[in-house]
């Protein structure tokens, strides 16, 4: 059944993502944000072969890490069931981001730098035992630390007023009205 992690903080990177790296980050990204417009998923297609190449030694599940607007930071983009965070961390930076990437140099790459370094801290807290644990970033290295530990016991308590203002605030999305989004929209994607 799995279980459900809330995250918050968020990892910067310099230099900036370019549009074509937030792009591509963003798009397989397991959002809960998705695109109603189209298929309503955020995935690669056909178009796009030589991502799907590179995606088949993906970890398992779903990215949970969305860049901002501005490319200067990833953070979690509040999806559902982000069990997976640190596998898809450490695959988005040796795939597409960091020095020696998997994408350097490769066709239907040309736009991605593959020169970036992350630092920062995500901080996680999961609903079933209520672990607190650190993913940190220093200079591309990948830390995760243990902070409080989590009680088996606790997953059948209620949940805590942020998780239940989190949830509360997931059906609202989920309930809003497809909408047709005019063509001069800004899109921060």
């Amino acid at each position: 059944m799995g279980y459900q992690t809330d995250f918050v903080g968020y990892l910067q990177i310099l230099p900036e993502l370019n549009e074509d790296e937030r792009e591509l980050i963003n798009r397989i990204s397991g959002s809960v944000y998705v695109d109603r417009r189209e298929t309503g998923l955020r995935a690669l297609d056909n178009d796009n072969a030589a991502a799907l190449a590179l995606q088949r030694t993906a970890p398992r599940g779903w990215s949970n890490w969305s860049a901002c607007p501005q490319g200067c930071c990833l953070s979690y983009d509040g999806g559902d069931k982000a069990n997976h965070m640190v596998p898809w961390l450490k695959f988005l930076m040796s795939t597409y981001l960091t020095p020696g990437a998997a994408a350097s140099g490769r066709d239907g790459f040309e736009t991605f730098t593959c020169d970036h370094v992350l630092n920062g801290m995500v901080v996680g807290s999961r609903r079933d035992n209520r672990e607190l644990y650190s993913i940190t970033a220093r200079d591309n290295d990948v830390e995760v630390e243990l902070l409080w530990p989590g009680v088996k016991d606790w997953s059948s308590y209620p949940p805590l007023a942020y998780q239940a203002e989190i949830d509360r605030f997931r059906q609202w999305v989920v309930d809003q009205p497809s909408v047709d989004t005019p063509e001069d929209w800004p899109r921060w994607s």
